[in-house]
């Protein structure tokens, strides 16, 4: 288990037990799955969706939120913050990130983190 792998704001913690408690099939081990894709102008992109934990997971309580991390998908949020705004929605602060496009959907990462294969 990764402790503090990913932080998540009080606001976007708050929004993810409201989404899950409304989901009344959900099982106890769902949780905020942060993923990467490749995609974007940039090369990659963040997708936050509950989810249920898949074997191969990093599962881990971040304020009080279930987040599931695929192993492949690690390397890309450590040490990022996952933030909700209202009007706006969810976001991922993430140091790690040399350059994000104008739209502001993909991001590249510094050198040294790896990258996706598809």
């Amino acid at each position: 288990m990764i402790h503090e792998a990913v932080a998540i704001g009080d606001e976007a913690a708050r929004h993810v037990r409201m989404l899950l408690s409304e989901q009344r099939d959900a099982p106890p081990s769902a949780g905020l799955r942060i993923d990467v894709i490749p995609g974007g102008c940039s090369g990659h992109q963040y997708r936050l969706a509950l989810d249920d934990t898949r074997p191969g997971d990093s599962v881990f309580d971040a304020s009080g939120v279930r987040v599931l991390v695929a192993e492949d998908a690690m390397r890309f949020v450590l040490g990022a913050t996952v933030e909700y705004d209202l009007g706006v929605g969810f976001r991922v602060d993430n140091p790690n990130v040399v350059y994000s496009c104008g739209c502001g959907s993909s991001f590249e990462l510094a050198e040294g983190f790896g990258s996706l294969t598809t």
